[in-house]
C-alpha cells in the first residue's frame, strides 16, 4: 500500500519514520495541510496524519467522495498513545494499516466499525526513570522523551510510574511533563539513589552537581522493584531516560 505520513513537528516526525512510508514534514515539505492533503489525495493509497484529529478531519472533508476511491486515512498522535482508522476502514483498508501501526509502535489501534472486535488493552508496567536540566519546558521534555522512546518502540502509554532525583520536586516542566500525561512521579535523594543494585553509568559532572552519577537509571530500578532494565541512560537535548520494566 503506497503510503504517505503527514508531520507537523520532530516529535510527530520520529514517530512517522517508524512506519513504511514516504515522509512529509511541516515547514520542509509543505506549508499549509490542506495543501499538502490535496496535493497527496490521489497520489497515495493511504495517508497517515500525525496530528489531532480535527486537523485532519477539517483536511480530508473537501476531498472525501466514496469509500471506494478515496485512500485510507489513519491518525496518531504524536506521542504514540492511539492509531485512529479514520476514513474508509474496510474497503479502502485504514482499519488493517491502523493495526499494523499499532504493531509496529506499540500503540492502540482505534477502529469503530462495527463488525471489528479488537483488544484495546496494553500492559502498563514501565518504570520510566528521568533526568532533565534546569529550566527545560514540559514541550521539550515531552519532544525529547518521546523521540528516545520511539527509537525503541516504546509509547508513553506504557508508562505506570516515573522516578527521579529529590532536587527535581519543583522543577516546572518535569511536573508539567507528568502532569499531562497521568503519570504519578516518586522523588529519591541522591543517598537513596546510591542504594540502587547494579551497573549503572556514572558521569562525573553529573556527580558533582547533584551527589550520585547517574540520575535516570537509578531511579528507574530502584522504584522499580523487581524486574530488568530495558532501556539504559539515554540522552537528548538535555533530557536523559531509562526504562525499567517490571515482573
Amino acid at each position: 500500500m503506497r503510503t504517505a505520513a503527514i508531520a507537523f513537528s520532530e516529535c510527530g516526525a520520529a514517530l512517522a519514520e517508524k512506519l513504511d512510508a514516504k515522509l512529509y514534514l511541516h515547514e520542509r515539505d509543505f506549508s499549509s495541510v490542506h495543501e499538502i492533503t490535496a496535493r497527496l489525495w490521489s497520489k497515495y493509497e493511504a495517508l497517515v496524519f500525525v496530528c489531532a484529529c480535527g486537523i485532519a478531519v477539517r483536511a480530508v472533508a473537501p476531498h472525501v467522495r466514496s469509500k471506494l476511491t478515496d485512500p485510507a486515512v489513519v491518525v496518531c498522535d504524536e506521542t504514540g498513545r492511539f492509531a485512529v482508522s479514520l476514513l474508509s476502514g474496510h474497503a479502502g483498508g485504514a482499519n488493517r494499516l491502523a493495526e499494523q501501526i499499532a504493531s509496529a509502535t506499540g500503540a492502540t489501534p482505534v477502529v469503530t466499525t462495527a463488525s471489528e472486535r479488537h483488544n484495546v488493552s496494553r500492559e502498563r508496567n514501565l518504570v520510566l526513570g528521568i533526568g532533565c536540566r534546569r529550566g527545560l519546558s514540559a514541550e521539550t521534555i515531552e519532544r525529547a522523551a518521546t523521540i528516545m522512546l520511539w527509537n525503541e518502540k516504546l509509547p508513553l502509554s506504557r508508562v505506570v510510574e516515573a522516578a527521579t532525583i529529590d532536587i527535581k520536586q519543583n522543577d516546572a516542566g518535569l511536573l508539567g511533563f507528568v502532569k499531562a500525561h497521568g503519570i504519578p512521579i516518586s522523588f529519591y535523594s541522591s543517598a537513596e539513589l546510591a542504594q540502587a543494585k547494579g551497573e549503572f553509568s556514572c558521569s562525573q559532572r553529573v556527580q558533582n552537581a547533584v551527589g550520585v552519577g547517574n540520575v535516570c537509571e537509578r531511579a528507574a530500578v530502584l522504584h522499580g522493584g523487581r524486574g530488568r532494565m530495558i532501556l539504559k541512560k539515554t540522552a537528548r537535548n538535555g533530557v536523559t531516560v531509562a526504562f525499567f520494566a517490571r515482573e
